[in-house]
C-alpha cells in the first residue's frame, strides 16, 4: 500500500537504528520501505544488510555515491505502491504516521498530505513546527495560497491555518504514487532540493491537505549538510537562486510572483551575511 525510501550515506548506525526501529513500530503494517545506501563505508553497509536480512518487507539498494537527490529518485523508480513518503535516515517517525495520513488522504482524497514535526536537539525538542488545529485543503485556485507559504516561507492573512508547518520540505507528508509521475529531484541542487521538489510538484495543481498532526522528528546533527564550509553553501545556495528564478521567470499569477520575489530577497540575505 505505501512505500519508504529512506536514503543512506555514512549516516552513524546509532541513528540508523533509531530510524529503522522507528518504521518497524508503526501500527500499519502494509509497507516496503527501500533503503537506498549511497554508497556509504563498509560498517553502514554490513549494519544496513543485517538489519533488513530478516524482514520481508525491508528492501536494501547499494549505489555508487551520487548525492541524495539521485538516492530518493531510485527509491522513486522503485516504488511501485499507491503511496509514497519519505524518510531521512537520522530521523524518526511516529508509530502512528501512516495509519493516520492514509486515513486522512482516503477520507479527503488528496494527492498528499502534510504533518508537522518536532525538531530535536540534544535528545530535546527545541521547537515545533505545524499548522493550526485541522485538516486545511488547497486545491485550485487555493493552490496558490500554499505556494505563498512555501515560496516566503511565511504564512500571512490569506493562508494563516498553515502556521508553521514545513511546506519545503520532503518529510513529514504523503504522496499518492500517481500525484508524483515522472517528477524527479534535480541531481545538480545540493541545498533546498526538497523546496524544489515540492514548488514543481505544486506546479502540478495537486490536491494538498495540511494537518496539525506531529508525525516526524526531526534531529538537528553536526554532520548535515549544514556543517559545510561557507565557501560550498554560498555555492549551493546560488545554484539554487539560479533555479528559482527559471521559475519566476515563466509564472503569471501575480501573487505568485510576489512570493517568489520574496523568496530571493530571502536568499540575497542568506548570501550577504
Amino acid at each position: 500500500m505505501i512505500d519508504i525510501v529512506i536514503p543512506v550515506y555514512n549516516t552513524p548506525i546509532k541513528d540508523l537504528k533509531r530510524c529503522f526501529d522507528s518504521v518497524i513500530k508503526q501500527t500499519y503494517k502494509d509497507y516496503k520501505v527501500y533503503i537506498v545506501d549511497d554508497g556509504s563505508k563498509e560498517d553502514v553497509k554490513k549494519f544496513i544488510d543485517i538489519y533488513a536480512k530478516d524482514k520481508p518487507n525491508f528492501k536494501v539498494k547499494h549505489i555508487i555515491n551520487g548525492g541524495v537527490s539521485n538516492a530518493r529518485n531510485i527509491g522513486i523508480n522503485l516504488s511501485k505502491d499507491k503511496y509514497i513518503t519519505f524518510i531521512d535516515s537520522d530521523d524518526t517517525v511516529e508509530k502512528n504516521f501512516l495509519k493516520e495520513s492514509i486515513k486522512i488522504l482516503e477520507e479527503k482524497e488528496l494527492d498528499v498530505i502534510i504533518g508537522g514535526y518536532n525538531e530535536i536537539k540534544d535528545d530535546k525538542v527545541i521547537r515545533v513546527r505545524k499548522s493550526l488545529p485541522g485538516v486545511h485543503i488547497y486545491q485550485d485556485d487555493r493552490v496558490q495560497l500554499f505556494f505563498i507559504k512555501l515560496l516566503s516561507a511565511k504564512a500571512g492573512n490569506l493562508n494563516k491555518e498553515i502556521g508553521d508547518t514545513p511546506t519545503g520540505r520532503i518529510y513529514t507528508r504523503v504522496f499518492t504514487r500517481k500525484s508524483i509521475g515522472s517528477l524527479r529531484f534535480n541531481e545538480d541542487i545540493k541545498i533546498s532540493e526538497d523546496t524544489l521538489f515540492m514548488i514543481d510538484y505544486t506546479m502540478n495543481n495537486p490536491k494538498i491537505g495540511v494537518t496539525d498532526k506531529i508525525w516526524y522528528n526531526y534531529y538537528k546533527n553536526s554532520y548535515s549538510i549544514t556543517s559545510k564550509s561557507k565557501s560550498e553553501l554560498e555555492k549551493y545556495i546560488r545554484d539554487f537562486k539560479k533555479e528559482i528564478k527559471k521559475r519566476l521567470d515563466k509564472e503569471t499569477r501575480p501573487i505568485v510572483k510576489l512570493a517568489y520575489n520574496k523568496r530571493i530577497e530571502k536568499i540575497n540575505r542568506v548570501l550577504e551575511k
